[in-house]
């Protein structure tokens, strides 16, 4: 779907089954094969040091079919609301501009520093609102009715990365949106109204570089860690695994998609201990950390993972 030919429901299908195609070998996709290989890598590291029988292989394979649905139905939102997400990153580029003391202008651009500063502000003014639509959607019982449901897996995988319902996936996407629209149009203005998008194989080249090396491992039983002065910038794998733990001393913390410094400056960064392990899902007795394995992975806890809890004793927000 060409913008001469404007947009229609018929189009908007046609391009997001064509996407479906190419799902391996397009760098704008989530699962562009070289974020794959990596992924697969780390995780085949990890199980092949697990000592048999403490992967559940069945909360896996109860997991997968709601997770493959929710995805093919998120997947296909960009697509049928292009106007309207076009419409709200146009406006944010104006008020950022405005905000610069300038209007936006697709002209040449002045040069990579530019390029690479506007780029840079709207991914981390991106980031900035996800922090914030995250929170909400713990803090607000209505809202977490519907976020809770990605909180429901004993188990993590890359598919637990779109396990939302698509409203939800809608706010976080029109929020985001517009902030990348602001962050773009204020870093523009600032060096002369003159910058057009730097992208790299038609994706911010932030965002490809993020959802290359990390998105995949931040939903799933790697414990990848980082050092911990680069854990208080970056999220690390690790980090968003206590998010999703049912320890209630976890509840509501690290929130945060990339940058670590949004929980720091907001009072709700915890940072796991070396070689902690977590239990996901919604309800789930408190496992202590045991001792980290030589080479630095962790040795799984005995007990095999607890299922999602169900009914009433499920609803109180859980991080």
């Amino acid at each position: 779907m060409t913008a001469e030919k404007g947009f229609t429901i018929g189009g908007a299908l046609s391009d997001w089954a064509a996407s479906l195609t190419h799902m391996l070998d397009g760098p704008a996709s989530v699962f562009w094969w070289p974020s794959l290989l990596l992924a697969a890598g780390a995780t085949g590291w990890f199980l092949w040091r697990e000592p048999p029988g403490r992967v559940d292989w069945r909360a896996y394979l109860r997991e997968a079919p709601v997770d493959a649905g929710l995805f093919l139905a998120g997947s296909v939102l960009p697509f049928l609301l292009t106007p309207w997400l076009i419409a709200l990153s146009q406006a944010g580029g104006r008020v950022g501009a405005w905000m610069g003391g300038g209007v936006v202008e697709t002209a040449a651009a002045p040069g990579w520093p530019a390029l690479l500063a506007c780029a840079a502000m709207g991914f981390i003014a991106g980031d900035f609102a996800l922090y914030w639509t995250h929170r909400l959607f713990h803090a607000v019982p209505f809202l977490w009715r519907m976020h809770r449901m990605h909180h429901a897996p004993s188990v993590l995988t890359p598919l637990t990365a779109f396990r939302f319902w698509p409203w939800e996936q809608v706010v976080h996407m029109s929020v985001n949106m517009v902030a990348q629209g602001l962050g773009f149009g204020l870093a523009a203005a600032m060096f002369g109204n003159k910058v057009v998008p730097l992208d790299l194989l038609g994706v911010n080249i932030f965002t490809l570089v993020w959802g290359t090396l990390f998105t995949h491992l931040r939903h799933s039983p790697v414990p990848l860690r980082y050092p911990r002065l680069l854990s208080l910038v970056l999220v690390s794998p690790h980090m968003h695994q206590l998010h999703h733990s049912a320890d209630p001393a976890h509840v509501d913390r690290n929130f945060a998609t990339v940058f670590a410094f949004w929980d720091g400056l907001f009072g709700t960064l915890i940072l796991p201990r070396r070689g902690e392990r977590f239990r996901f899902g919604l309800s789930a007795p408190v496992i202590p950390a045991p001792p980290s394995a030589a080479a630095g992975l962790p040795i799984a806890p005995d007990q095999p993972a607890a299922p999602p809890a169900t009914g009433s004793a499920a609803a109180a927000p859980q991080s």
